[in-house]
C-alpha cells in the first residue's frame, strides 16, 4: 500500500524489489536509490522504485562480472593450468615459477 503522495516505506520498497530492508537502506545510504528521510524513517517515491527496479534487473549479476581466471591470473600461464589438451603439465609450471622467482626465497 502506498503512503501519502505515492511514497513507499523501506519495508514496502523491499517487497517490491525483492530485497531485504537492510539492502534497501544500503541503496539509500549509497545514493543508488533516492528517498527522503522524515523523522528517522525513509520514504521513497513509487516511480523512483519502479525505475530503480528496471535498472537493477538490467544490471549484470555478480557471476556475470567475474573475469575468468585465465584472463586475470598471471600464474595460470606460468603454472600451465587452463591450457588444456596434452600441453598442461603442473610440474613444469611449478618449476618455471620457482626459476622465475628464485630471489624471493
Amino acid at each position: 500500500m502506498e503512503g501519502a503522495h505515492g511514497r513507499l516505506t523501506v519495508a514496502e520498497t523491499a517487497r517490491r524489489l525483492d530485497r531485504s530492508t537492510e539492502q534497501v537502506r544500503r541503496y539509500l545510504r549509497e545514493n543508488r536509490l533516492s528517498g527522503e528521510r522524515v523523522g528517522g524513517q525513509w520514504f521513497i517515491d513509487a516511480a523512483e522504485v519502479e525505475a530503480f527496479a528496471v535498472a537493477l534487473n538490467a544490471e549484470p549479476g555478480f557471476l556475470d562480472r567475474i573475469v575468468p581466471a585465465s584472463e586475470s591470473d598471471p600464474l595460470v600461464r606460468v603454472i600451465g593450468i587452463g591450457a588444456g589438451g596434452g600441453k598442461s603439465n603442473m610440474a613444469d609450471g611449478k618449476e618455471a615459477y620457482r626459476r622465475a622467482f628464485w630471489w624471493r626465497r
